[in-house]
Order: structure tokens, then sequence, then C-alpha cells
């Protein structure tokens, strides 16, 4: 297949993510891939890079840059549900040429409205829609399942929404990968952090609830096991850069201790989930959290470790033993964080989560569409060519 994907996210920002281990698995399998992609605005030479188009390739994969525009009415209006409508305008336009020129078979497209609107939904290459998170704008979800023929959905909530509505999904979720994760080092990192003979709760990603009771919960876990440390990884869009403020005060006034590593490397990073004793995934209570595929759960899983999470729908149907699901309040989590330092259960069977199978998964459910509109242009042609036999049953002669 020849596909040409639009990320979520600036592709500069995509290693390790979904598309990142898919697209890498994909072109092992002798596909040929093309991304568009853009330039994340932070600073002046951004600004002035994203300005031009051009066309790269890293190994074999072939990175087309779309220009895009600052947005300058959701600065003011605060109203990203669909990106500015010039960027919009320059997308579509240079996914009409790609297809074009490149002679694309697939067009597979994920959640990356915010930054450049909705892609063109009048192409005529089947359209895949990967529906990585629930889509918070009515209209906008609207847009992506009304004019897509077929949706990947990464959690099983997500299938049945979809399908409720008529549209063609299929079940591809999130994956890990188990030998990445296995082979981390966990000693040079509790070495490095000053974190050798502690227990080390950790959230890994931060992806969590804004309201930190996760925090408050930590708090009360110490009560029973006083050398509990709290390792933050990662960065995440909501907090402030320097020093990971609410985390470090929330942490000071409880008496938390808090590492905070900011970003690391993604091939560092399953050192991290080794170090870890308990992993978080402390979420909200509500339909978007219900119907992800978190893949810190799974890479902590890989990794071997327990994990406190909030309750949510998803992960309730999964029934992992290893994955204790609490209410999102204090002293419900705190008594997970207890339990799974307490308890040692077994882990769960990942190969089906393995990307390499969801790479495979992703080509048989794409090539059976590919088939599908191949055999429907056929019988159209045979139509218009008049080739269609009656296929009404010939009366038999009379003895």
């Amino acid at each position: 297949m020849k596909i040409l994907w639009l990320p979520h996210l600036p592709w500069a920002r995509m290693e390790g993510q979904r598309e990142w281990h898919l697209v890498k698995r994909l072109l092992a399998r002798g596909h040929e891939i093309h991304v568009l992609t853009w330039e994340a605005i932070g600073e002046l030479g951004a600004l002035l890079r994203t300005l031009g188009s051009r066309t790269g390739h890293d190994g074999a994969l072939t990175i087309h840059r779309a220009p895009r525009l600052p947005n300058p009415v959701g600065r003011i209006t605060r109203d990203y549900s669909r990106g500015f409508p010039p960027n919009e305008w320059l997308f579509r336009r240079h996914v009409r040429r790609i297809l074009a020129d490149e002679r694309i078979d697939l067009f597979v497209y994920g959640l990356s409205h915010k930054a450049v609107g909705l892609p063109p939904f009048d192409v005529a290459v089947p359209r895949v829609f990967d529906y990585l998170d629930l889509c918070l704008y009515p209209g906008v979800e609207d847009a992506y399942l009304a004019n897509s023929d077929l949706v990947l959905c990464t959690s099983t909530v997500l299938v049945e929404r979809v399908r409720a509505r008529g549209v063609r999904a299929a079940y591809l979720p999130n994956g890990v990968d188990r030998g990445r994760l296995a082979s981390g080092k966990a000693e040079a990192v509790r070495r490095a952090l000053g974190l050798t003979g502690k227990r080390v709760v950790s959230l890994i990603g931060l992806t969590c609830s804004p309201t930190l009771f996760f925090v408050d919960a930590i708090a009360r876990a110490r009560r029973e096991m006083p050398d509990i440390v709290f390792l933050a990884v990662g960065a995440a869009g909501w907090l402030p850069r320097e020093g990971l403020s609410p985390f470090a005060a929330r942490c000071r006034q409880l008496g938390v201790p808090l590492v905070a590593t900011g970003p690391v490397p993604n091939a560092a990073v399953a050192d991290y989930f080794m170090a870890t004793d308990v992993g978080l995934y402390p979420g909200d209570a509500n339909p978007y959290f219900d119907a992800a595929c978190p893949i810190k759960v799974l890479e902590y899983s890989a990794a071997g470790k327990p994990v406190v999470a909030t309750d949510l729908e998803e992960l309730r149907r999964f029934g992992w033993p290893n994955v204790f699901l609490e209410p999102p309040e204090p002293a419900a989590f705190a008594a997970g964080i207890v339990r799974a330092f307490s308890e040692h259960p077994p882990m769960p069977d990942l190969a089906s989560f393995d990307w390499d199978v969801l790479a495979a998964r992703f080509e048989e459910s794409c090539e059976a569409l590919l088939s599908e509109r191949a055999s429907t242009r056929a019988a159209s042609a045979q139509v218009r060519r008049g080739e269609v036999l009656d296929e009404r049953p010939v009366p038999s002669s009379p003895v």
C-alpha cells in the first residue's frame, strides 16, 4: 500500500507515539508511507520555517511539510476546535497534491483538527480515521465519522460509539513494545535520582486529572509507608515548563517528596518504568477517560509493575489483575496504592497488544477496505460497459 498519513501531532514530536510505532512497522512490512506534517510554532525560528513547504526523507519514510500560519483567532477566543481556516485550506490543498502526485492508495488521518483543521473528505481514495481519543467537539466528531470509510478505534468503548452511528469501525488498541520495556535498567535511574531504598510511585507521561487528587492520595499512603517517593516523568501542556509548579506546590504543602525529571528521551523511558514500584494512571471519571486506551497502563504492565488507576470503563473491561481500579478521590486511591505495594498480582498477557501484531491488523483491515473498493469500481465499470449479465433464471423449456 501507498499511504498518506496525517498524524495528530507534528511528526517531530511523534517518537514513541501510536502513529510512530505503526508507521515504523508498516515500513518494515514493505508499505510506502508518506507523512504530512507541520511545524509547531513556539519561537521566531519555527515561525519562519513553518511558512515554507518542503519534502524530505527519514530512511524509507517520506515527510512532507506544509506551510502553517499562527492562529490569532484561537489565541483571542481560545477556540481551537477547528484550527485556523487558512491552515485548513493549506493542508487540504497539500493533501490533494500529494494524493495526485504520489498516486496514493489510502489516506489515514488522526485528530489533527486543532492544529490544521479537518482533512479533505472529498478525495477519491479510501479515507481511514485513526480515532485515538474521544473527540470532545460534537460537530468535529460528526464530520470525522460521517466522512470516513473506516474508523480505527483504540478502545471498545469507541468502537461501540462509532458503530452506534452506523459507521464501519475496527478495534485497533494502543500497543506496547514489550522487549524494550523489559530491557529497562532500574538501578542507574534510582542511583542518579536518589531513589535507592525508596518505594517509588511514578506518573510517567503526566496524563492526569488537573485536580491532582493523586498527590493527596500519595500523602495518605505515606502515613503507612513513609519511604514513598513520588516520581513525575515528562511534561504536560497544561503545566508551566519551569518546575511543574502545581505538582511541586501540592507536594510541598502535603510533605510528599517529589522527583520531577521533565521530558526524557523516548529511548531512555524504559529505565523509568523499571525503576518504578507502583505506577499511576489518575484520570478523571468522565467520558473522555472512559474511552481511552492508555499506553502508560500497557507500558507499566509490560515492565511487570502494578498500576493504580481511576475506575474507567475501558480499563474495567480489560480486567487485568495488576491494575487496581479506584474512584478518583484521595482516600480510595491511597488504599489502592497501599494494596499495590502489599499484593503481588500476576501480569496480563500482552501478546495481542504487541505493535507488530497491531500493524498486521491495521494492514489486514485497510487491505480489506481497498479490496472492497476495487471490487466496487470493477462492478461499476462493468455496468457502464454493459457487461453485467442478466442473472434472472432462464425458464426451462416445456417437456
